[in-house]
C-alpha cells in the first residue's frame, strides 16, 4: 500500500490529483460536508474511480483493497471554496493599470496566471467571472481549460450586457433594447456559460444611497431573461438600488449581485421565488480601511461606513428570511485581491452575524447550487467528484483557520 502524506512546511498549498484509477482513503479528522459537521473524530473519505463512493467514521488501518491511504494527520476537511463574483481582467490594485495590459497578452497572462495560483493556495476551486469588454475572464476560462494555465474552475459570461451609454463600458460594449435578442444569441453563441446584466449603475461613497441610474425596462430586462434561459443559460445581474433590485427579481434572474439599498420586501420576493443573493460586502467595506481609506475624505468614509453597515443588517436579515446567500467578493475591484478576498468576506458575513457554519454552506454548497455545479463540488457526499481542503484548526470555532489551507485533494485532469 502507497502512503501519501502532504508536506506541511510548503508555503503553498500542496495539491494532490486523484487518479480514477486508483482507490484512496483520505483520512481525516473533522468533515464539514458542505451542509453541516459530521460527529466523528476521524473520517475517512473513500474514493474510487475518481468519485467519492462512502464517508465514514475512521478508525484503524486503511482496508487492504485501498491502494493509496492519503493520511491528514488531523487536518479539518471540507469541500474545496466558491467564489461566486469575481472579475479576473482586473487585478485589485490599480484599475488602469490592470486595463493596459489587456491588449498585452504575455503579461495578461502572467498576471492573470499569478492570480489563479493565488486563488488556489486560497482554497478556492471555482470562480465565476463577471464579464469585461475584451473578454478576458472568458479566455483565462479557455487557458485553465486546456491546461496552460493552473487554476481553479472559471465560469465566464463573455461580457456583461448593458445599455450603451451608461455604467459599465468595461465591462462590455453596451446594447440598445432592440439588439438584446441578438446580442444574447450571439454571446451564447460563443460558448460562455451564464449571462452577465446591468440592471443599475454603482454605489455612490458621495452621497448615501444614490446609485446610478437604471439600464433596462422592464419589459427590456424580461426579454434578456427569456432569450438567456431559452438558450439554457443562467443569468448573473449586477443590482443596486432596491428599484434594480426588485426589478432583477421580478424579471426572474438567477442571481442577483450587490444588491445596496435592498429592502426587507425584496428580499421577501428573492426568498420565495429560491432567487440567491451575493452581497459582495468587501468592495465597499474594504475602501473605508487602509490606504484606500486615506483616498476619501472624511465625509465620503461616512457614506462608505453607513452604506455597507447597513447592507450587514439587510444580509442578517436575508438569512432569517431564508434567502439563499452566496459569497462573492467582486475580487479585481479596486480594494478586492483575488483569492485572498473572499475570507475578507465570509468575515464580514460573520459581523454581519451569520453562524460560522452558515458561512461555510455559504462558500460550499450554497456557492456550487449558484454556478450550477452542485454536481460536481461544493459537498463531501458520495458521487461527486474529490473537490476538498485540508485546513490546520476548526474553521467552524473560527473562520481564520482557513488562513491554513495545508492542501487540496483534485480530480485528475481527464
Amino acid at each position: 500500500m502507497e502512503k501519501q502524506r502532504p508536506c506541511l512546511e510548503d508555503k503553498t498549498v500542496q495539491i494532490i490529483n486523484v487518479s480514477q484509477e486508483a482507490d484512496y482513503v483520505v483520512r481525516a479528522g473533522k468533515v464539514f460536508d458542505g451542509r453541516a459537521l459530521l460527529p466523528y473524530e476521524k473520517t475517512d473519505i473513500i474514493i474510487s474511480g475518481g468519485r467519492i463512493t462512502a464517508v465514514e467514521q475512521g478508525a484503524g488501518p486503511a482496508p487492504d483493497s485501498c491502494k493509496v491511504f492519503i493520511d491528514l494527520g488531523g487536518c479539518a476537511v471540507l469541500p474545496g471554496l466558491v467564489d461566486c463574483h469575481v472579475h479576473l481582467a482586473l487585478d485589485g490594485k490599480d484599475f488602469n493599470r490592470a486595463m493596459d495590459l489587456w491588449p498585452r497578452e504575455s503579461l495578461l497572462l502572467e498576471r492573470i496566471g499569478n492570480d489563479l495560483r493565488k486563488t488556489l493556495d486560497r482554497g478556492i476551486v471555482a470562480v465565476r467571472d463577471g464579464g469585461d469588454r475584451q473578454w478576458v475572464g472568458f479566455r483565462a476560462r479557455d487557458e485553465v481549460n486546456s491546461g496552460r494555465l493552473a487554476g481553479p474552475r472559471i465560469l465566464s459570461p463573455g461580457i456583461a450586457l448593458g445599455k450603451r451609454g451608461r455604467y459599465g463600458s468595461f465591462l462590455g460594449p453596451g446594447i440598445t433594447g432592440d439588439q438584446i435578442e441578438d446580442t444574447v444569441k450571439k454571446t451564447a453563441a460563443r460558448g460562455v456559460d451564464h449571462i452577465k446584466v446591468l440592471v443599475s449603475g454603482v454605489v455612490s461613497f458621495k452621497e448615501y444611497r444614490r446609485v446610478g441610474e437604471m439600464h433596462f425596462s422592464p419589459e427590456e430586462l424580461g426579454r434578456l431573461v427569456w432569450h438567456s434561459h431559452r438558450l439554457g443559460l443562467r443569468v448573473m445581474a449586477h443590482a443596486s438600488s432596491d428599484e434594480a433590485a426588485a426589478l432583477a427579481a421580478g424579471a426572474g434572474v438567477d442571481s442577483l449581485e450587490h444588491g445596496y439599498f435592498i429592502s426587507r420586501p425584496t428580499l421577501e420576493i428573492l426568498a420565495k421565488k429560491g432567487i440567491p443573493w451575493i452581497p459582495t460586502l468587501a468592495p465597499v467595506a474594504n475602501q473605508a480601511r487602509g490606504r484606500l481609506g486615506e483616498g476619501h475624505t472624511p465625509e465620503e468614509l461616512e457614506v462608505i461606513e453607513k452604506t455597507y453597515r447597513r447592507q450587514l443588517k439587510m444580509v442578517y436579515r436575508a438569512q432569517e428570511l431564508g434567502v439563499i446567500i452566496g459569497t462573492g467578493t467582486d475580487a479585481g475591484a479596486t480594494g478586492v485581491l483575488h483569492g485572498e478576498g473572499l475570507l475578507e468576506e465570509m468575515l464580514l458575513l460573520e459581523e454581519a452575524g451569520l453562524g460560522r457554519d452558515q458561512i461555510l454552506r455559504a462558500a460550499t454548497a450554497s456557492g456550487s447550487l449558484i454556478l450550477g455545479l452542485e454536481k460536481e463540488l461544493g459537498m463531501v457526499i458520495p458521487g461527486l467528484p474529490p473537490y476538498l481542503i485540508a485546513v490546520r484548526g476548526n474553521p467552524l470555532e473560527n473562520l481564520q483557520a482557513l488562513e491554513n489551507i495545508e492542501y487540496m485533494i483534485l480530480p485528475s485532469a481527464g
